[in-house]
């Protein structure tokens, strides 16, 4: 996922690939994070836009009534 989407799409979303999405934006704040470590990326508002993104991405699926 290459944009933030907001959190009315996400809510929209089916579990499962909300899951999917999740898991996709696991990968990519691991390599920004990686990045940063590394000294390759210096754009740390990025990672920090990604990291929240991800949390609201949890917090949805957690509390969305048909998590199964």
């Amino acid at each position: 996922m290459s944009t933030l989407v907001t959190t009315k799409e996400l809510r929209a979303m089916q579990s499962d690939d909300l899951r999917k999405e999740i898991e996709a934006q696991q990968i990519i704040v691991v390599q920004l994070r990686m990045g940063l470590q590394m000294g390759k990326d210096k754009d740390s508002a990025r990672y920090l836009r990604e990291k929240r993104q991800l949390a609201r991405m949890k917090t949805i699926l957690s509390h969305s009534p048909n998590k199964s």
